[in-house]
Formats: C-alpha cells, sequence, structure tokens
C-alpha cells in the first residue's frame, strides 16, 4: 500500500467517477482503475461497487476510507510541521499587529530588530483587532502577534510591553478643552468617532457609557487613525485614543478622564506553541528593546 493509492481511493470516493478522478489527479484513468485494483488485492477486499452506473463504496470500503482518510490528514499535518523547520532556517518570524500599532509602535520595533538580527526576517500582516490577532496565533498561523489587553500581568504566552493612558482627543476649540478632567458623564451628548466594534477602544468606551446609563452617538466607526484625529480636529467628534497616537498630533487637545483608563499593549502568542531556538531569540530582543532607554524615552513621554 503507498499514499498514492489512498489519495486515489479517497478523491473516488469523492468525485464517484473514475473519469473525473483522474481528472482532478491529472492521471490517466487506466491509472486510477489499477492502483484501485492493486489496493484491493493487496486487502483481499472489495473496496468500490462497480454495478452502479456512480462509483459507490462498499461497507468495507467504507469503514477504510476513514483509515485512509486520517493518514492522508496525518500526512499533510507532517508537511506543514515541517515548513515550520525550513520556515526557521530561512529566519522568518509570522507576525501580526492591530491597526495602532502598524503606524506607531511597528516602526522602532522592526528598525531595532534588524539591527540586532540583520538575517531574520518578520513577515507582518495588520488584522482588524486583537481577537483576529489572538486567533490567529493560536490556530499557528502567527508566531508572535500585539494585542490590546486588560491584563498587566506577563503570563506563559503573554509579556507586557507598555501600559499606555487613554485620553479624551478633542478638538482645541472644544468647550470641554477648558477642563483639565473630563468625565464620561460630561460626554453624554457628544458624537462619537470610534475604530471598529471588535476592538480594545470601542468596547471599552462604550462600556464606560454605558456605566453611566448611556448609549454613546457613534458618529463613524473606522479603522483609519488618521480618519479619527482629522475629524477630532474639524470638531465633527471627539474620540478616546492611547496617548502613544497622539504624543505628536498640534490638530487635537487630549484630557484625562475620570476614572482612568489605560490600556495594556502585550506580545502575544499560542498557548500551544512549542517555541523554536529562532522564537526564543524574538523574545529575548523584545525584552532588550523594552527595557531600552530609546523605547522607555519614546513611549513614556
Amino acid at each position: 500500500m503507498d499514499f498514492r493509492q489512498l489519495e486515489y481511493f479517497v478523491t473516488i470516493s469523492r468525485e464517484k467517477n473514475f473519469t473525473r478522478t483522474a481528472e482532478v489527479l491529472h492521471v490517466s484513468q487506466p491509472s486510477v482503475t489499477k492502483a484501485i485494483k492493486n489496493l484491493e488485492a493487496e486487502l483481499s477486499l472489495k473496496l468500490i461497487d462497480r454495478r452502479q452506473k456512480h462509483v459507490t463504496l462498499t461497507n468495507e470500503g467504507k469503514a477504510f476510507l476513514l483509515h485512509a482518510e486520517q493518514i492522508m490528514q496525518a500526512v499533510e499535518d507532517t508537511y506543514r510541521d515541517m515548513e515550520r523547520f525550513q520556515l526557521e532556517k530561512q529566519g522568518t518570524v509570522h507576525f501580526g499587529i492591530p491597526p495602532m500599532v502598524e503606524a506607531y509602535l511597528f516602526p522602532d520595533l522592526f528598525t531595532s530588530f534588524k539591527a540586532m538580527y540583520p538575517d531574520m526576517n518578520l513577515d507582518v500582516k495588520e488584522y482588524g483587532d486583537s481577537t483576529e490577532v489572538v486567533a490567529k496565533a493560536e490556530s499557528g498561523e502567527l508566531d508572535f502577534g500585539i494585542i490590546f489587553s486588560n491584563d498587566a500581568i506577563d503570563q506563559a504566552n503573554k509579556m507586557l510591553i507598555m501600559t499606555d493612558n487613554m485620553s479624551l482627543c478633542i478638538s482645541p476649540e472644544h468647550p470641554l478643552s477648558r477642563k483639565e478632567v473630563i468625565s464620561f458623564d460630561d460626554l453624554r451628548d457628544e458624537h462619537f468617532i470610534m475604530q471598529q466594534s471588535n476592538t480594545y477602544q470601542h468596547q471599552h468606551v462604550y462600556g464606560r457609557c454605558v456605566e453611566r446609563g448611556y448609549v454613546p452617538d457613534i458618529l463613524l466607526c473606522t479603522t483609519q487613525l488618521k480618519t479619527i484625529k482629522q475629524l477630532v480636529g474639524n470638531r465633527l467628534g471627539i474620540s478616546v485614543l492611547p496617548d502613544f497616537v497622539t504624543n505628536e498630533e498640534t490638530i487635537l487637545v487630549r484630557r484625562q478622564l475620570t476614572p482612568p483608563l489605560s490600556v495594556n499593549i502585550c506580545l502575544y502568542w499560542g498557548k500551544n506553541k512549542k517555541l523554536s531556538e529562532m522564537d526564543k531569540r524574538f523574545l529575548d530582543f523584545m525584552k532588550h528593546y523594552i527595557a531600552s532607554e530609546e523605547f522607555q524615552a519614546h513611549f513614556h513621554k
């Protein structure tokens, strides 16, 4: 019995036709017929009932199909796992980030990473929110990702990068700009400009409003931070954003919220991930990067 015979058998059980099976596998029909006959001869069983117009499996064939599919899945999983080792040889880390990170945290991180490990690569993908990054890391599609979290404590598969304050962002001409500290009660009649509903910002700002007994009037939800800030500057609405994304802005002003609202930015990897030597080097880089004077000076203004 060889893998090719199993592939032919599983395909014919799905296509229910020798000709279509041959077309799908890009082989001749006689090759398929011969492989199935050889398989049946080796097992001393009839796997396929050829008496009908469409191919059907015998009871023995149905039982064998379960084993054949398991074997083929195991082979596929093996190839996928071996591909991971090939990627390690190539020095590639698959990395996911939500929108806020791409423009503000990632450029400096990437620059420092390449300076320390010039032969390693980061394959970076942006996702809509932290939930999606977590899901991709758990499935093994990502080696690491940056997420926004409530929890500031390092865990077995999570490392705290920084904790940042989330401030009210308003136009300098907005009446509330005259106050230094603002509560969510003061925002009851304001138009909110938010990120998408699955994001940390949307969920926590919305939750604070509901705690104060009202549903926020959301003017717009968008993944584009530049759009959010420009609309705030144009006095079309207000927003609540981490300080690290507004440190350099001049078209808006920030005001402290009470009670304070903060966000933890963390490095995340899958709970069942087995760390390779390359993964360990990347984690070592992140620890040095977070502790560096440059990082502390840039993101803790």
